[in-house]
């Protein structure tokens, strides 16, 4: 995982990305924010791997990569870049990709085996928690300032991707799906680029409403999108109440591929607002 110096006072932008995606998806948007003095990570998930790392799944055609780690196992890689950067004192815009919206929530909060057989042995006052406010209140430094859902699913207590979208397994390896509106060389090496998904990930449920206790929250509509329609990205963003920060954009699922100079627009808006509303909770 490569790692940028902070140049200011700026928050560090920490990436999460969907699913069958590494970190490598960002590496553009990454060096556009970069060159624009943004500090930036990307999450590597447990979950997603390349195939010639996963030679029998490879082998028997197993495309679910059975396994592989599950929901947890992303989710603890996360807390794990989160409490590297607030422990150095730094604030934090988590944002993240589609299936990533619930590997966000729980590495901000919940159990760390919240998907354990028989349920999580964890004590409620043994909870990581990274939200700024939270930070704030365990006398910590740095703390996420801004957690953004980039047409990402926002997921209750106790749903998973499965169960929201009804029991039902959707057709979203198609390259149509996630880059229709990238340039084709861009879309070739896009579909180059996946890699085997642990099943599990779809199965496994979230275990903390980052929305609900304090931590600020912000989507940012992709209004072309074929892979998680405009309207259900209207009902999963209504979750997060009238005081989220929205934002439209008329990209595909993949904007951070095909519309890089748009996305770059929006880290300073949320940034200044999260940042705003983390100096209200100190004062």
């Amino acid at each position: 995982m490569a790692t940028s110096a902070a140049p200011s006072a700026k928050p560090t932008i920490v990436f999460g990305p969907g699913a069958w995606h590494m970190a490598r998806c960002f590496d553009t948007i990454r060096a556009a924010l970069q060159a624009q003095g943004w500090a930036t990570e990307a999450v590597e998930y447990p979950s997603v791997v390349e195939a010639d790392k996963h030679a029998e799944a490879l082998r028997t055609g197993d495309v679910d990569a059975k396994g592989l780690p599950g929901l947890d196992a992303d989710a603890a890689a996360t807390r794990d870049v989160l409490r590297r950067l607030c422990d150095e004192g730094k604030e934090v815009v988590l944002v993240v990709h589609s299936y990533g919206g619930l590997v966000g929530a729980n590495a901000l909060g919940a159990p760390a085996d919240c998907n354990a057989p028989g349920g999580s042995t964890q004590p409620a006052s043994e909870v990581e928690k990274f939200g700024f406010k939270h930070r704030r209140a365990a006398g910590q430094p740095g703390g996420v300032v801004m957690y953004v859902y980039l047409a990402a699913f926002v997921t209750p207590v106790g749903g998973s991707i499965y169960n929201m979208l009804g029991g039902n397994w959707l057709p979203w390896m198609l390259p149509a799906t996630f880059y229709h509106d990238c340039a084709p060389e861009v879309q070739e090496q896009a579909v180059a680029n996946l890699c085997l998904q642990s099943k599990q990930v779809f199965l496994d449920s979230v275990g903390y409403e980052p929305w609900n206790d304090g931590v600020e929250c912000a989507f940012y509509f992709c209004d072309q999108d074929k892979a998680l329609p405009p309207p259900i990205q209207v009902q999963l963003a209504a979750q997060l109440g009238p005081d989220a920060v929205t934002y439209h954009a008329n990209t595909s699922h993949s904007p951070f591929l095909s519309e890089v100079d748009e996305v770059c627009t929006f880290p300073a808006n949320a940034t200044k607002i999260g940042q705003e509303r983390a100096r209200k909770l100190s004062n």
